[in-house]
């Protein structure tokens, strides 16, 4: 079973920019990157996938055109630049091996990495320039962004990081600083291609810590990333955090993100009444409930119960799962995602 691309009356990209641009569209966007699942579309490990460019780019495109999903790109690890060690195993996420920054002074022997020329990067600038000249012109080509409170507890080793931010918050702030600095070399570098950005902060999940926290750690460095990538050409970035972040709504809105990107575990139409006259809404499909371990029936009412809650968001809605895409997930179950957003998400139905 493969979903129909083309029968719609607006390419993914026009919808997309016709959203944010608070122009007339055919229905709500599926904005659902698969991610390392394009490996399984090619029915090969995803170390493979990871570690090269060719795998990366033929796995995109062949799940745009077997899904009809309206979002592609490549995921940038600036730790792994930076010096972190990663695993890759032959089908599951890669993963940080050990902390680089063990003690304070491990600190002082950070490098900035060229965003050109850094071995770590140079995938990335191969798979981004090919999806762009290939497929660019019609889907929105988005780049994954670490964000950096994820990066420096990545850099710092999650446990020892959040000590930090209590016991040795210099020392927190100057890594924060350091991964920010970075990364924005990066982004002002891929933003002249014309890409989105996502910036992935899970980390920074009131599920971890406390908003005061949030207000005074994260805030500060995500705004400078989001100014950025204003200033780099994208005018439509969007924030992800993970897990529970009703409290922050309104200080990840003050980010200056226009788009947020909200878990499964919060909800739609609550975020809808505090911050949807602000910026546009996005999710939140459940990744492991429905898509992993649900049936196309439980992906429908899932769609339709996110619209019901969001389609009428006044900034906008983006149809999207609350996380990533489970690896294993069934080819079926997304392609139920895409229909199911066909069928309840035109806008004649949400206005109806």
């Amino acid at each position: 079973m493969t979903a129909t691309v083309f029968k719609d009356q607006m390419t993914p990209k026009e919808r997309f920019n016709a959203v944010m641009e608070g122009k007339p569209y055919d229905r709500i966007p599926v904005n659902l990157n698969v991610g390392p699942h394009a490996a399984k579309v090619l029915g090969i490990n995803t170390s493979e996938f990871g570690q090269s460019a060719d795998r990366q780019v033929e796995g995109f495109i062949a799940a745009y055109k077997k899904y009809g999903v309206e979002a592609l790109g490549p995921f940038l690890n600036i730790m792994e630049a930076i010096g972190v060690k990663y695993v890759y195993p032959e089908n599951s996420t890669p993963y940080v091996a050990e902390p680089l920054v063990k003690e304070a002074a491990d600190f002082n022997k950070l490098r900035l990495p060229d965003p050109r020329t850094a071995k770590e990067f140079q995938i990335f600038w191969e798979v981004l320039e090919r999806l762009i000249a290939r497929i660019g012109h019609e889907v929105p080509v988005e780049v994954g962004i670490v964000g950096p409170i994820t990066a420096a507890s990545g850099i710092r080793g999650i446990e020892p990081f959040l000590k930090d931010l209590y016991q040795n918050p210099e020392l927190a702030h100057k890594l924060l600083q350091f991964v920010s600095d970075a990364t924005i070399s990066v982004i002002r570098e891929a933003g002249k291609y014309g890409v989105r950005f996502v910036i992935y902060d899970p980390t920074a999940s009131g599920s971890l810590i406390h908003q005061k926290m949030y207000r005074q750690f994260a805030l500060p460095y995500e705004r400078q990333l989001i100014e950025a990538m204003k200033q780099a050409g994208n005018a439509y970035p969007t924030l992800h955090i993970c897990g529970k972040t009703t409290n922050i709504w309104s200080d990840m809105a003050d980010t200056g993100a226009p788009i947020l990107s909200l878990d499964n575990i919060v909800d739609l139409e609550a975020a809808k009444h505090e911050v949807g006259h602000r910026v546009v809404l996005m999710g939140n499909v459940k990744p492991t409930a429905t898509m992993l371990q649900g049936t196309p029936a439980d992906v429908d009412a899932d769609v339709k119960e996110c619209l019901a809650k969001a389609g009428d968001s006044p900034k906008g809605y983006l149809m999207a799962l609350g996380c990533g895409l489970p690896l294993n997930t069934p080819p079926e179950n997304i392609i139920a995602l895409v229909e199911a957003n066909r069928k309840y998400g035109q806008r004649a139905v949400l206005q109806g």
